[in-house]
């Protein structure tokens, strides 16, 4: 059984550089995770219809 892993990503930012990014996003944690997860339902979706539509193409083909 594999254990469940948490990651963590860094970057460095200057000074100046964090100090405009919380000015714009004040949960700057918060809003990177969503980005993350946002990023992620966009790739995950058609991925998952185009697996649908394929079985589903696989299924007509067999019937003929």
């Amino acid at each position: 059984m594999e254990t469940p892993r948490e990651r963590v990503i860094s970057i460095s930012l200057n000074e100046q550089e964090w100090q405009e990014f919380v000015r714009l996003h004040p949960q700057p944690v918060n809003w990177l995770r969503e980005r993350i997860q946002e990023s992620i339902a966009t790739v995950v979706v058609p991925t998952a219809q185009s697996s649908a539509a394929a079985a589903a193409n696989k299924t007509s083909a067999t019937k003929h």
